[in-house]
């Protein structure tokens, strides 16, 4: 296998030099720009293991956790060795971690129910049927802003549900596994940055901040919000659950008000431009992203699908690297970072990214530079 270096020490320098020449008001840097410890990593691909009905993953502390079309729940090492597994799961199509790493929620969408199960040993604990979900998709959880609402609140559940045109929010009481209709982080249909049309792939970052990638063909944006329920947003007839997220700042200009730019990675509008929204297969922009990771020092991981690549970007939107290609992990659906930690140091970086691949039927598992070279393993490839 050969690693793909997108970007090298030379192209990097050139576009530093090219960024201190041009600039603008809001205008968005979709060069490589060198910044930070590991602004120069590389990834490539590993090792593959076949798993043609893994649908999604998520990592917990350094282990997979995968749902299948075959119904299960399965916990693997990092090597994709089976550690425990629930099977007779309806059409599970969606799972993601507390805060605490302690549960495991799924969605299985035949039966229109989220399911909990303790992370250590995949352990049953509850299931709540939530007929307001007609389709889900994506789940991320988070307990940013419980306080507004309950502090007896363990965390709030959001899922994705495109059909609905909504990410809905419930409150998870962890003493009974009650779920309570809690609002909705964001609903389709507006132009600002508040809406997400097409919801996809959700993250938690270091924050508390989520990230939602929105595959609307129009706009192939993944825009961070505040997802403390707004009590000011108050029910109308066209939204019955409001208490909406409110989009916050990536990075800051001097535009006044901000542009969509600024509250977004991908190609958005700056201030005072005119903009046509599409996808685009530019360093820093999407076509169809559809899944978040993130690792120890706040980097963002976005599987741009529709381009046959994984971007990174600094957590504060500055595109870093990109790696994979339609050889190595055709159309990533869904991504898991695993962090490594540097000897005497509180640093983290992205050791492995494992990326589901949806056409190829493999589990791709990336290795980054600086495992590869702490690892001592055989040479690094060669272009």
């Amino acid at each position: 296998m050969t690693t793909r270096f997108r970007y090298p020490l030379a192209a990097l320098i050139a576009a530093f030099v090219l960024s201190i020449l041009v600039g603008g008001c809001g205008e968005k840097i979709t060069i490589p720009l060198p910044e930070g410890l590991f602004s120069l990593n590389a990834y490539y691909m590993k090792e593959a293991y076949e798993d043609a009905g893994a649908r999604q993953l998520t990592i917990v502390n350094g282990l997979l956790y995968i749902v299948g079309s075959n119904g299960s729940l399965v916990k693997r090492s990092q090597n994709y060795e089976e550690r425990e597994r629930q099977d007779g799961l309806d059409d599970p199509t969606a799972l993601c971690a507390d805060d605490d790493n302690g549960l495991i929620f799924v969605w299985e969408d035949g039966a229109g129910r989220l399911s909990t199960y303790t992370s250590s040993d995949l352990e049953y604990l509850h299931s709540t049927s939530l007929p307001d979900v007609q389709r889900g998709t994506r789940m991320v959880a988070c307990r940013t802003g419980v306080e507004v609402i309950d502090p007896a609140i363990h965390t709030f559940v959001y899922i994705a549900d495109p059909d609905s045109g909504v990410v809905h929010r419930f409150a998870y009481y962890a003493s009974d596994g009650t779920l309570v209709p809690t609002g909705i982080l964001c609903q389709s249909g507006g132009l600002s940055v508040r809406y997400v049309n097409d919801p996809a792939g959700m993250m938690r970052d270091q924050q508390g901040m989520i990230w939602i990638c929105d595959a609307d063909t129009n706009r192939n944006w993944v825009i961070r919000f505040d997802p403390t329920p707004d009590l000011t947003d108050l029910s109308t007839s066209e939204r019955p659950h409001p208490m909406r997220g409110l989009a916050i700042l990536v990075s800051s200009t001097n535009c006044e008000p901000p542009s969509a730019a600024e509250y977004t990675l991908g190609d958005a509008p700056e201030c005072s431009e005119t903009w046509t929204g599409g996808p685009s297969d530019e360093a820093g922009e999407f076509h169809s992203p559809l899944a978040l990771g993130t690792d120890g020092i706040g980097r963002i991981y976005v599987a741009d699908y529709g381009n046959n690549r994984v971007q990174i970007f600094s957590e504060i939107g500055i595109f870093d690297l990109a790696f994979s290609d339609a050889e190595d992990a055709p159309e990533p659906l869904s991504i898991g970072v695993v962090d490594h930690v540097i000897t005497g140091s509180d640093i983290n970086y992205g050791a492995y990214v494992f990326v589901i691949s949806e056409t190829s039927g493999l589990v791709h598992k990336f290795i980054s530079h600086e495992e590869h070279t702490d690892s001592s393993e055989d040479p690094w490839p060669e272009e």
